[in-house]
């Protein structure tokens, strides 16, 4: 039992050591050779989380089904908005898990080339760019554009962090830093994108000149070629499910997207606004009785809801 014991606590401060907020690159035994499925799942995984609570006001919800054929469908010759964003989201998010998980050690064969411990490790989405490329193509027309779009963005989302190298004789002070380019956290590349998605460019599918088209066009603009459907409106597939029922909102002290979402839920798609009390029930008024058993009361709270009919 002692032995299982102390064996736990030296995995644990391994581990510990691997996960050090710093990113420090090490060679342990807990590297693993590189699976798309798993980086490609945790990215999803991410770039859907973020997708749905971008866009929780919108008629166009990122509604899981959707966000999932759009990954999983061919490539789309003539994008929509909606297509482009989670297409440039979801690179992202891949992108970004890739690069972490190379400076962090987590993948074999990949991140710092120091033979070290404790050596600080920089974020190289140049290298998982090009890893992407060569597992998922280029793509081509508006998709490749799109890709180097997104590329560029990972690449100008660097920021320098710092760690003390020689401490100074005083507490507190640091006579040498040593710094690496990291990237920024996801949520905000994903409010970068959420931008280019409000300011992305519709094109023509049939122009004269599709090369001189692509070199005009900003590498900091996305790009789309058709409008998207009337998502007030059910889709007759079952991929989105229209605003008819969809709750919305008039806190005050919410977003404006969320101040305006019953507006744009309801009144602009042609429904009215209901509203209903609802009565919810919560624990409450909790104390210890006898200094070990949680004694609580029930609280009625009635809650006025808003939603599209």
């Amino acid at each position: 039992m002692i032995f299982a014991i102390t064996f736990f606590m030296g995995v644990t401060s391994t581990l510990a050591a691997v996960l050090e907020p710093m990113n420090y690159y090490q060679y342990t035994q807990f590297q693993a050779p590189l699976s798309w499925e798993d980086i490609t799942g945790k990215g999803l995984k991410q770039a859907l989380d973020s997708c749905q609570q971008s866009f929780q006001w919108q008629r166009w919800n990122c509604p899981s089904q959707d966000f999932v054929q759009k990954n999983s469908k061919p490539e789309e010759n003539s994008p929509n908005r909606e297509d482009v964003y989670v297409a440039a989201i979801s690179m992202a998010a891949i992108v970004h898990t890739l690069t972490k998980d190379c400076a962090n050690g987590v993948i074999a064969g990949c991140g710092c080339t120091e033979n070290a411990l404790n050596v600080p490790c920089a974020h190289e989405p140049t290298k998982a760019l090009e890893q992407y490329e060569k597992h998922f193509g280029s793509g081509s027309g508006a998709t490749s554009h799109n890709r180097r779009v997104v590329g560029a963005l990972l690449q100008r989302s660097l920021e320098q962090e710092c760690r003390c190298k020689q401490p100074g004789p005083v507490q507190g002070e640091c006579q040498e830093e040593e710094c690496v380019a990291v990237l920024k956290p996801f949520e905000a590349i994903a409010q970068d994108l959420l931008q280019m998605y409000d300011d992305a460019i519709q094109l023509e599918g049939a122009s004269s000149n599709l090369k001189i088209m692509w070199q005009n066009i900003p590498i900091d603009s996305l790009v789309f070629m058709q409008d998207s459907p009337n998502y007030c409106e059910r889709d007759a597939t079952g991929l989105w499910k229209g605003t008819r029922g969809r709750q919305c909102s008039k806190d005050s002290s919410g977003s404006l997207e969320e101040r305006l979402s019953c507006q744009q839920l309801c009144r602009v798609c042609g429904y009215r606004v209901r509203s209903q009390h609802v009565r919810t029930e919560r624990r409450c008024n909790c104390k210890l009785v006898w200094g070990f058993r949680l004694q609580c009361d029930v609280c009625v709270q009635l809650e006025r809801q808003y939603s599209c009919y």
